[in-house]
């Protein structure tokens, strides 16, 4: 059952601008009363989520989304709605900066669970720093648009960028960096 919970509010989380169009084009009168059944769910997801790890990092998502839908439930202001991807994006900014401060990076810690404990090179270690670096531009960028998008006021663009969009390019960076990684990992093993 937990599994599912789980799985169910990671679409909703990725699918969030698209549902928040739908509900707005086939809803909108009951918007507020559908913020209301939203929310006891989201205190579901907060309490099973605490439960499993007992991390408070883990509750930040569901615990912004049941702010805007509380806002929304309060106001019948649905703009708040357009908040999410701007405080989900400035959270991934906050943990990839901070840890360009204390280290670790973020993309080293990624590094090190994929390689299993295995000590990494200072050549890797530098270049996941980098890559961090690129990420912290990235999501700045996606803060600036995704604000802009919200401040046109067209839920329609918002949509077509923050549920769109911004997954292509978090698709093409992933992309890109793989194979500038492959790259590098080739052009080291030949100067051994």
């Amino acid at each position: 059952m937990i599994w599912l919970i789980k799985i169910l509010a990671g679409i909703c989380a990725v699918l969030y601008p698209l549902l928040v169009l739908w509900v707005l084009t086939s809803f909108r009168e009951h918007l507020q009363e559908i913020c209301l059944y939203i929310l006891p769910i989201l205190l579901l997801v907060c309490a099973v989520e605490w439960f499993r790890s007992r991390k408070p990092g883990k509750l930040l998502n569901p615990l912004v989304a049941m702010g805007l839908f509380v806002a929304v439930a309060m106001t019948d202001a649905p703009d708040f709605f357009k908040l999410y991807p701007i405080l989900v994006s400035s959270v991934l900014l906050a943990q990839f900066g901070s840890s360009l401060i204390t280290p670790p990076s973020m993309i080293e810690r990624f590094a090190r669970l994929a390689s299993r404990g295995e000590p990494l090179p200072d050549s890797a270690i530098s270049y996941c720093r980098k890559v961090t670096w690129v990420w912290v531009g990235f999501f700045c960028f996606n803060i600036t648009v995704s604000a802009l998008t919200a401040l046109m006021g067209n839920w329609e663009i918002w949509t077509l960028y923050n549920g769109c969009i911004s997954y292509i390019l978090i698709g093409l960076l992933l992309a890109g960096e793989w194979l500038v990684r492959r790259y590098v990992q080739r052009k080291q093993s030949n100067q051994h």
